[in-house]
């Protein structure tokens, strides 16, 4: 017995496109998404939140440091600056060679250390975002490490919780627990 399949023939063509055409739609429409559409929405928002981040990886690199580097009268400080022509934070000193303590503990920040470890005096002014760092509710300059990575403050050690607030088009925040988890929240 020999099977015979068929094949329905149709007398008109169908209507609709075809997966290949589907598929180019759908890379340039990718294309455009990736390419087109942030050039028109512009960076209002995203500011905030790179700042956000970046001071997140600034506190726990000196947080790390001050964990492995326990020599007494070093400080493993992050300076914040806020007025009305400098909005930046980065630590107090990048060398911490021996005869640079008091270095380490100033309450300025060091330009010339690394760009990974801090912003500069204008560009977060430049950005439209305003900086805000609280030890519970009151306004602290710096935020230290002990030994142990807690934080130290000169109010209260992040006691009831610290917070570094960047403000623009959106707000985004910055938590350092009194146990020394740095987190966004």
């Amino acid at each position: 017995m020999i099977w015979h399949l068929s094949v329905p023939k149709y007398s008109k063509a169908q209507g609709g496109f075809t997966l290949l055409e589907l598929i180019v739609v759908m890379i340039i429409l990718g294309i455009l998404a990736v390419y087109a559409v942030p050039k028109f929405s512009g960076a209002g928002g995203y500011s905030e939140y790179t700042y956000q981040n970046r001071l997140i990886s600034v506190l726990r690199n000196m947080q790390i440091r001050a964990m492995q580097d326990s020599r007494p009268l070093f400080c493993h400080r992050i300076n914040f600056t806020n007025t009305s022509s400098q909005v930046a934070f980065g630590p107090a000193s990048s060398n911490y060679a021996s005869g640079n303590e008091l270095g380490t503990c100033a309450s300025s920040i060091d330009y010339s250390s690394p760009e990974y470890l801090r912003t500069s005096a204008t560009e977060i002014l430049e950005a439209n975002v305003l900086m805000t760092a609280f030890d519970g509710s009151t306004s602290i300059g710096a935020i230290d490490f002990d030994s142990f990575g807690s934080p130290l403050t000169t109010a209260s050690n992040c006691s009831a919780g610290c917070t570094v607030t960047f403000t623009g088009v959106a707000a985004a925040q910055v938590c350092i627990e009194s146990e020394g988890f740095i987190h966004a929240c």
